[in-house]
């Protein structure tokens, strides 16, 4: 039996949605424990699938389960009006030591490592934000889903959900890897204490829906060391080492910047979400 990838809460937790939505999960999870593990801490999938008796529960805090008052109104959805009624979204818990952070500023600094993966996440929306929260992107209402499944069945929905694209292994050498033609992503740094983003020389492309970049030249930028073995590579920071999946780009040893980002846990933003040509860094933000 093949031993599970992660701890049992998560796991269980993963087993409950659509099998076409479980990688895209895992993916993030990888990232988010990487980013956690980073500061001290540690990420689960505490809450999945729900059932709309489970919802109903939630949107009743604070509205008709005691303590009253808006303060402590967890919810807007009812029964069927939540994405997690339909095998789609999870929410993430944060632990220090075994316990749980109901609040902690990581859940934010985590939220674009998840819309790097093309996940939305919750703390983007306009209303109640719920920054633990992640959902396939549809892009259709709720009200759509229920009225499919209700008519069509889970396959339907299932249609909706992307393909997740498998993660490309490491290329042992240089020499077989890929011929790939890429476009170039201009990097800025913002350090917040000017009112311009100064441009860095450092490579960035843009290549197969996601941004890649040089990690040598950044690894050495921004203080990091890259180890190579058996022709794999790992990103050292503050005394921790994380494997690091790299593949050939206009003859640099590339890696995918979400993959580096969960290590440095840096904020950050694109000029565009289709097709990005300008990436800024704001490490101290």
């Amino acid at each position: 039996m093949p031993t599970p990838e992660f701890e049992e809460r998560s796991e269980k937790n993963l087993a409950t949605l659509r099998p076409k939505a479980q990688p895209h999960f895992r993916a993030l999870l990888r990232a988010l424990k990487t980013y956690a593990t980073s500061k001290g801490l540690e990420a689960k999938i505490i809450s999945a699938n729900r059932t709309w008796a489970e919802q109903d529960a939630l949107f009743a805090k604070g509205r008709t389960t005691p303590p009253l008052g808006k303060e402590f109104i967890v919810t807007n959805a009812r029964g069927g009006q939540s994405n997690h009624n339909y095998q789609i979204a999870v929410d993430i818990g944060l632990f220090k030591d075994g316990l749980y952070l109901k609040e902690s500023v990581h859940y934010k600094k985590m939220g674009p490592l998840g819309e790097a993966l093309g996940l939305e996440w919750g703390g983007s929306w306009k209303t109640i934000k719920d920054e633990p929260h992640y959902q396939i992107k549809i892009n259709k209402p709720v009200s759509v889903l229920r009225e499919l499944v209700r008519t069509e069945g889970w396959s339907a929905l299932d249609a909706l959900i992307p393909t997740f694209a498998a993660t490309p292994k490491p290329t042992p050498t240089p020499t077989p890897a890929p011929v790939l033609l890429p476009d170039t992503v201009a990097v800025f740094l913002d350090r917040g204490n000017s009112d311009e983003a100064k441009k860095i020389s450092l490579d960035a492309w843009f290549v197969e829906s996601r941004i890649w970049v040089a990690i040598r030249d950044w690894a050495d930028f921004f203080g990091g060391t890259l180890i190579e073995k058996n022709g794999k590579f790992s990103l050292l920071l503050s005394g921790q080492s994380t494997p690091i999946p790299t593949q050939m780009i206009a003859e640099h040893t590339a890696a995918r910047f979400a993959d580096i980002n969960a290590v440095l846990g840096w904020n950050f933003s694109f000029d565009g979400a289709i097709r990005p040509r300008k990436l800024t860094i704001h490490p101290d933000s």
